[in-house]
């Protein structure tokens, strides 16, 4: 009962992973509220930036976008732009006299240009003036005058950048903000906007949580964002491992709401409000923008967008009009300065973050994740397909359910990069892999821990008499080696030793058993490979079985190759044993198709497995009769049909009647395969006519055509066995009880 209990155990895996996979769904759902699974969310961000280069560059829609930069060429040759104040005038109204539709600015002018120390700028400006009053003044000071004018005009840097911005008409500032990360950054008073941001505010700006909150913001002095057309935020956002992937889109500071610098050109190129509404959502006129509550994630396109350097705009070597209506975004991109790592590029110019923030609100084109119970549904389903694969029917081979769960994770991370390429939509990858992976690892650990032992009795008790194939087959649904049987649809195969016991008198037993070990080992293996049961040893005698205890559809096709490469098998052995003295062997084999109980048969303490029922006692019956009928081997009518598209020849012998049996089973010699058998067509047609008259009655006619078969084949059995039989009839005619029957003799 032990056994039985045993193979009737709870499928402990299938337990182990339905606790992983509750384990891991429960941890996915606290995950992000108030506590965090270390590391997760870092290697999410990688599986992005490995959908990126997956899905590779992305062609630039809109050729209004274009970068102006402030590279290592202008640093050489116009390095007043970098200097000063006058320089960015300078600049700027290069830039204007090109007609754009903005020159948006990603920096900004926070302090009051200072060229000389302390009050000294105000002394020079006194002693110009006081240089200028004088009505009559000398060579000298008129030469000192002409240097005041000079150094006092280069005093009016910002108040010249002012006019060059107020002049242009179509410039946006930048503007980066502190933001709070903790309530202890939160002021107890709400700072004041600086001036000129409040150009950059929503259009409409309900407020509520989701916006980030800074405490102070780096601008442009008064008098310059004074003229401008607009501002933005320049800030953005990187991840642990420094890598810039999000932009916020809305900033709050002191109850008011600036949006990104991206933002205010994504409205002034297309001519709509923008809104920030309760709790978080922006819109840009009548289209909500994806958002993680006001943030947005890059969708990078992979390559910089047009670019002109500043120095060209600056010595004329750009063609006039040729950045007319384009939206011009001025950076640094020089070696050594605003370089940010992207999931593209380890070093990019800061300058690209901001117009691709732009161009993806152009065109819809801004990634967003997915919503919360999409990445609980993942969760849930890969970690229901790993407990789905613990079932007995899944687990019938070992590796079944790594390459299924390995196929079901390449589904999800293909539906994956799908969602993220056509839709934008970043779908969880991390998570239900590691989902997937836990209950897989989980219940391959519990296997081992409690079927190992199980298994291991199971691979000793019928490695001995199956295949390694249908050992496994067995192992993973160990139901099938339960005590009793079931009716099943079979084939059978008695193979013998044609006098084995006139043979045995003549050996020594120790020479006896070596000689038969030396002829059961070649024939089980031929059983063996060809998935077949054996079901026992009689003395020289090999019982085996198809079908069982796993399906095999083709059995009878499978029986019948296994007799002839036993008869091929064969002629090598007795080549051996005759160089060693030793007697050659005959054999004959009988097979035989059709229901049969089938199971572990016997007691609670002791069984065997095997197979009971007429079909088996016939085909061990037909093997008895090759000896008769002095053929190799003998099948039953079912075996012939079933095989009947293997490709084999068949001769029908006769009508018998088996020993111990009253009814009539009509028998088959399996004379070989197709094209490789001394029988012919013609020789088959003949033999078909000499049964007819044989059966009939007439044997005189049949003698005849058993005469013709035996001038063309002298060695065939059957032919000298009916020959003998038909003269014995001619002589002593049966009379009209005749039936064609034939009583076998023996067994």
């Amino acid at each position: 009962m032990a056994t039985r209990r045993g193979l009737r155990a709870r499928n402990w895996p299938l337990v182990a992973a339905i606790i992983a996979a509750t384990g891991c769904v429960l941890a996915y759902l606290v995950h992000g509220q108030g506590w965090t699974i270390t590391g997760l969310d870092d290697l999410e961000r990688k599986t992005v930036d490995l959908r990126f280069r997956a899905r590779g560059p992305l062609p630039i829609r809109d050729n209004r976008i274009v970068v102006v930069g402030l590279d290592d060429q202008t640093r050489r040759e116009a390095p007043d732009v970098f200097q000063t104040r006058r320089g960015w005038a300078r600049l700027i109204r290069a830039l204007a006299a090109q007609q754009p539709r903005a020159i948006a600015l990603d920096l900004f002018f926070s302090s009051p240009e200072i060229l000389l120390p302390g009050s000294l700028p105000q002394e020079v400006r006194a002693a110009a003036a006081a240089a200028a009053a004088d009505p009559a003044p000398s060579p000298a000071l008129v030469q000192a005058r002409a240097a005041l004018d000079g150094v006092v005009e280069s005093l009016r840097g910002d108040e010249l950048l002012a006019g060059a911005v107020a002049d242009a008409r179509v410039v946006y500032l930048g503007a980066a903000f502190r933001l709070i990360e903790s309530a202890a950054d939160r002021p107890a008073t709400p700072p004041p906007l600086p001036a000129g941001l409040e150009k950059g505010e929503v259009s409409e700006a309900i407020g509520g949580p989701g916006a980030p909150g800074a405490f102070a913001a780096a601008a442009s002095l008064p008098a310059i964002a004074r003229g401008a057309a607009g501002a933005g935020a320049v800030n953005h956002f990187r991840d642990p491992d420094g890598v810039a992937r999000r932009l916020p889109l809305v900033i709050e500071m002191g109850g008011r709401y600036v949006g990104a610098l991206g933002l205010q050109l994504a409205a002034l190129a297309t001519d709509l409000p923008t809104r920030f509404v309760t709790p978080g959502e922006v819109s840009l006129g009548d289209r909500a923008i994806p958002t993680d509550g006001t943030t947005v994630r890059l969708n990078y396109l992979g390559h910089p967008f047009p670019r002109v350097s500043a120095a060209d705009v600056l010595a004329g070597r750009v063609d006039r009009g040729a950045l007319a209506h384009k939206i011009l975004l001025v950076g640094y991109t020089h070696a050594a300065y605003d370089k940010v790592p992207t999931p593209y590029d380890p070093l990019t110019d800061g300058v690209e973050l901001h117009a691709t923030l732009l161009h993806n609100l152009l065109y819809e084109g801004v990634l967003h994740d997915a919503a919360p119970p999409i990445g609980v549904a993942s969760v849930v389903v890969l970690g229901a397909i790993g407990v789905l694969l613990q079932l007995r029917a899944v687990r019938r081979r070992p590796w079944l359910p790594i390459v299924a769960g390995l196929l079901a994770l390449g589904a999800w991370a293909a539906l994956a990069q799908l969602a993220f390429e056509r839709r934008g939509v970043v779908l969880d990858v991390v998570a239900p892999a590691v989902t997937l992976a836990a209950v897989l690892l989980a219940a391959t650990v519990v296997t081992v821990a409690t079927e190992g032992r199980e298994k291991a009795r199971l691979r000793s008790a019928f490695a001995q008499y199956v295949s390694r194939t249908v050992v496994e087959r067995i192992l993973a649904n160990p139901a099938a080696a339960t005590l009793g049987g079931e009716r099943r649809e079979l084939t059978v195969l008695f193979s013998d030793i044609r006098g084995f016991s006139r043979l045995a008198e003549g050996l020594a037993p120790e020479r006896l058993a070596e000689f038969l070990n030396q002829y059961l080992t070649p024939m089980t293996e031929l059983v063996l490979d060809s998935d077949g049961t054996l079901d026992k040893y009689i003395g020289d005698a090999v019982m085996a079985v198809w079908n069982a205890p796993v399906d095999v559809r083709d059995h009878a096709v499978r029986a019948c190759d296994t007799a002839l490469a036993m008869l091929e098998r064969l002629r090598p052995l007795n080549d051996r044993w005759r160089a060693q003295d030793l007697p050659t062997v005959q054999i004959g084999i009988g097979i035989n198709t059709g229901p049969m109980a089938v199971g572990n048969m016997g007691s609670e303490a002791r069984f065997d497995y095997t197979v009971l029922g007429d079909a088996v006692n016939l085909g061990a019956r037909l093997e008895g009769l090759t000896k008769e009928y002095e053929v190799d081997v003998l099948v039953g009518e079912a075996t012939r049909a079933a095989a009947g598209s293997g490709g084999f020849v068949f001769r029908e012998l006769d009508y018998v009647r088996v020993k111990g049996k009253d009814q009539v089973a009509r028998i088959y010699q399996l004379v070989g395969k197709v094209g490789a058998c001394a029988l012919t067509g013609d020789d088959l047609a003949a033999w078909q006519g000499m049964l007819v008259a044989y059966r009939a009655g007439n044997f005189a006619a049949a003698e005849a055509e058993l005469r013709a078969l035996a001038a063309r084949h002298p060695t065939d059995g059957p032919t000298r066995v009916f020959l003998a039989r038909v003269r014995e009839l001619a002589a002593h005619p049966p009379g009209a009880s005749w039936d064609g029957i034939y009583e076998q003799r023996s067994k």
